[in-house]
């Protein structure tokens, strides 16, 4: 048989895609992720690249901010700090809101919240309900009328 033509071996090879690496790590890294190897029934190999696959947007993000950094680095780390202080913000409004016991005030908008606009907090809440059945029944509205 002649076989004419290239053939591509990602067709029928599921880790034609994936570059094998040599890496160099801590003997903590690597009890580590032969841990979660053993543990899931996978390589250490396949582990670590599916844990970095996972992670790629991460990386991703962190690679955009060095290659700017070193383009413009005062306006990378004003914004670097512009989002931890957002970040900062709302952690502290979620954990303020938890210490005072308002957790359905922290599940409704933080501007509601910071008004104290009680009817918008209020609006957002999730009715409770523990009959066990949907809500309304089937063929009526909200107000009993089928």
């Amino acid at each position: 048989m002649v076989h004419s033509g290239a053939t591509d071996i990602r067709s029928f090879h599921p880790m034609a895609d994936r570059i094998r690496l040599t890496v160099t790590v801590t003997s903590e890294v690597h009890e580590t992720f032969t841990r979660i190897a053993k543990a899931s029934g996978v390589s250490l190999g396949r582990t670590m690249g599916d844990w970095l696959a996972d992670t790629l947007d991460g990386a991703q993000f962190v690679a955009v901010q060095m290659e700017k950094a070193k383009q413009a680095p005062v306006t990378v780390m004003r914004e670097m700090q512009a989002m931890l202080n957002g970040a900062h913000g709302e952690a502290s409004l979620v954990l303020e809101n938890l210490r005072s016991g308002r957790a359905a005030q922290a599940a409704a908008s933080p501007a509601a919240v910071a008004r104290g606009d009680a009817a918008a907090v209020a609006a957002r809440a999730a009715p409770s309900s523990n009959t066990g059945r949907k809500y309304p029944p089937r063929g009526q509205t909200g107000r009993g009328k089928p």
